[in-house]
């Protein structure tokens, strides 16, 4: 958003205490410091804190660091010079993927509690459609924001970066209108622990500017990246911007061999429980129904389209290879055309290769050509190797076994413990 002339507040964000000991050093009190999570709400969870001392600041961030936040493990909080601001709107930028167009939704009332806007005065938001070869036009802005001139400046600048970085959504809440002049930068913040600092754009003062982007959610369609090599600048705790070694490994898997899918998605979490899934809606039944149960997904991936054994005998590796796992499931709908036996053998030769050898249980779910003589290789696998292996056909619903992956799960945890 700097890039494309919108202004915001200057901000560090920190990883540890004593990044947060370094960075308090560019501010004056009051500081404003967040929890870098991928959840809405903050404010009214605790995750904000407007702090008016050092023993504030600190205080807060030792209580936040490595604490459970809306399923999330907090590891970085950013610190944000706090801003006068008068009044408070909100604006998105996103696609309704029924009439294939995207659209922009504005509130002159934004800030905490915006979700209860749309539900208790929707009339207090305004939709308009965008052409999006001409974009926002004088008449869409005119719908929204009457003859405020800077108001639709911000919008016309907003839907500029949607589109020049290729994003699937582009919040702002709140934009904050400031009521005295605020020296402000694009982007400036630490990289590393050194809190050493890059320049992208110059600092700006906004005599003239009075809309600033106070806080935003973007989300980026992962097809565009390779158009944007410069996304490197992305803050840390921002989704993907700093990718874990076990998903740049599983991206590489389909990479090097265009045969069905496996790694392609990757994506780690804070859970103890692995999961292998295949097909797009059945692996986020998956997820979904583990949750639901009560478990913790370690990790969110899928294998489809018929790929080769060595391909899913990669990703069980890579999979697998994470510490403090309580359970595995691999679990999916009926294939129609994939092999069964082919993906599972994959499955048991990456098995074979974990150290130390798992000895949490293991739950396969699946359905399709050559299952019997899969859950047959398995059952053999099971009782030579001394793996704890259950199974289950289609007969069985996802659900069921994802419930009883939980419950296995959790009685492993038990006798460890013990």
């Amino acid at each position: 958003m700097a890039k494309g002339g919108i202004g915001a507040p200057f901000f560090v964000v920190c990883e540890n205490l004593e990044e947060v000991n370094q960075g308090r050093k560019r501010f004056k009190f009051p500081i404003v410091a967040k929890v870098q999570v991928l959840s809405g709400k903050r404010g009214k969870g605790g995750g904000i804190k407007i702090c008016v001392s050092e023993k504030q600041l600190t205080d807060f961030c030792k209580k936040m660091f490595g604490e459970d936040f809306a399923g999330e493990k907090v590891r970085f909080i950013s610190l944000a010079q706090k801003v006068d601001i008068e009044k408070e709107l909100y604006a998105s930028i996103t696609y309704d993927t029924v009439l294939r167009l995207p659209f922009l939704l504005f509130s002159a009332q934004g800030g905490v509690g915006i979700e209860e806007v749309g539900t208790n005065n929707s009339e207090m938001i305004a939709r308009v459609d965008i052409d999006p070869m001409g974009g926002l036009s004088q008449k869409d802005l005119k719908k929204v924001v009457g003859r405020d001139a800077k108001l639709g400046d911000f919008l016309v600048r907003l839907w500029d970066v949607f589109v020049r970085y290729d994003c699937r959504l582009l919040e702002v809440n709140p934009i904050g209108k400031v009521k005295q002049s605020v020296i402000l930068e694009g982007v400036k913040r630490p990289i590393g622990s050194k809190m050493t600092a890059r320049r992208i754009d110059s600092i700006v003062s906004l005599q003239n500017d009075i809309y600033v982007a106070i806080d935003a959610k973007v989300i980026l369609d992962d097809n565009g990246l390779a158009r944007h090599r410069d996304l490197d600048i992305l803050p840390k705790g921002a989704g993907g911007a700093i990718p874990t070694k076990r998903e740049i490994d599983a991206k590489k898997i389909d990479e090097e061999d265009y045969r069905g899918s496996a790694g392609s998605t990757f994506i780690e979490f804070d859970g103890d429980i692995a999961i292998l899934a295949s097909g797009g809606g059945a692996s986020l039944l998956v997820m979904d129904t583990v949750v639901d149960a009560g478990g913790r997904c370690a990790n969110y991936t899928e294998y489809s389209g018929n790929p080769p054994g060595d391909k899913v005998e990669k990703l069980t590796q890579i999979t697998l290879s994470r510490e403090g796992l309580s359970g595995c499931l691999v679990a999916g709908a009926v294939a129609n055309f994939t092999d069964i036996y082919e993906t599972l053998s994959g499955f048991a030769r990456g098995l074979k290769k974990i150290r130390p050898k798992p000895t949490y249980p293991i739950v396969i779910r699946r359905g399709g050509p050559r299952q019997k003589e899969a859950y047959e290789m398995l059952n053999k696998l099971a009782k030579d190797e001394g793996f704890d292996i259950h199974l289950f056909g289609p007969e069985t619903p996802i659900s069921v076994a994802c419930k009883k992956m939980v419950s296995l799960s959790q009685e492993y945890k038990k006798r460890l413990k013990k």
